[in-house]
Order: structure tokens, then sequence, then C-alpha cells
């Protein structure tokens, strides 16, 4: 593209860099003036990139710096602050512990097999990952559809039972 061209699809696409970097920033913490200066850069990338061969230019602009910002936004992701004198917590009183072990007993064999697998799981199904609180523990779905489908599981009962325990834990 031309230098003409490029100020043309930037006047054209500017609410949309608005648009998506607003979402960046609400998405990630950073301040949404960084957000658009990276929006812009994206942009500017996309932009060089830019064949008409691929399909319209507004789609090519959309896609490169939407999946840009949430890279980028991952890579940025700010912590949030804790409120003073509240403290994380770290422990599960008796009462609790008592509510979620009526909670799984009252789960299907299968839920109950994939509750404590994540409750009590072995390491390899554990992804370590940034989070807002820095480096949190945190399970991925995929990493525990592995693991099920590697213990024998097919991949339509893994997914079922997945669904059902996110239905229990929301009534939870």
């Amino acid at each position: 593209m031309t230098k003409r061209q490029t100020t043309k699809a930037y006047a054209e696409h500017d609410r949309l860099l608005h648009l998506l970097s607003h979402r960046c920033a609400a998405r990630c913490g950073r301040p949404e003036e960084d957000c658009y200066g990276q929006a812009c850069y994206l942009f500017m990338r996309a932009a060089s990139t830019y064949t008409p061969e691929r399909g319209k230019l507004s789609t090519w602009v959309y896609l490169h710096v939407r999946n840009g910002l949430v890279d980028w936004g991952k890579r940025n992701d700010l912590p949030v602050p804790m409120p003073e004198g509240v403290e994380p917590a770290t422990h599960v009183s008796p009462a609790r512990a008592l509510e979620i072990k009526d909670w799984l007993a009252n789960l299907s064999t299968e839920c109950r097999e994939v509750a404590t697998l994540i409750i009590n799981g072995p390491a390899e199904i554990l992804e370590y990952g940034p989070g807002r609180a820095g480096n949190q523990r945190r399970i991925g779905s995929k990493a525990i559809l592995r693991y099920m489908v590697g213990r024998g599981w097919g991949w339509v009962k893994a997914r079922h039972t997945l669904r059902q325990l996110k239905a229990a834990v929301a009534e939870l």
C-alpha cells in the first residue's frame, strides 16, 4: 500500500482501533492510551502485509489488530492490587470443607473423578501461567481433556463430563 492509501485506510479504521484498544484496556488493565498506541502499531503492520487477494482490508485489519492486542495484553497484564486490610484466603474453613465434601458426594461418578483430579490432581495437568496476581496456578480444560483421553476416556465422554462439572460448579 502506498502512503496515501495507508493514511486513507487509517482514517477509515480509526473508530475500530479505538474500540479494540478500549476492549483491550478493560481486559488487561493497561491505560487505554497504551493500548491505542499498540493498536496503531499493529494497524501499520497489518497495512504493510495486506494483499487484496486475502480479502477485504477491514477484515484483515480487524483480525490482525485484535489478535495482536490479545497477545500484547497477555504479555503486559497488570496485577490487580489487593484492597488495604484484606488478606488473601489461604485456608478453607471446616464448614466450607464439609460443604465441598457434600457437593462432591452428590456428583456423578465421572464428574467426581474429574473434580478430585482438579482438587488433588497430578502435576502434569496443572499449568502455570500469567494471571492477574502474577504466577498463579491455573488448570486448563485442554490439559484435563488430554489427561482424561490419555487415561482411556473418549473425547465425547470427556467433554460431556466437563460440561456437567461446569454446570455443577455454577450451582455451587
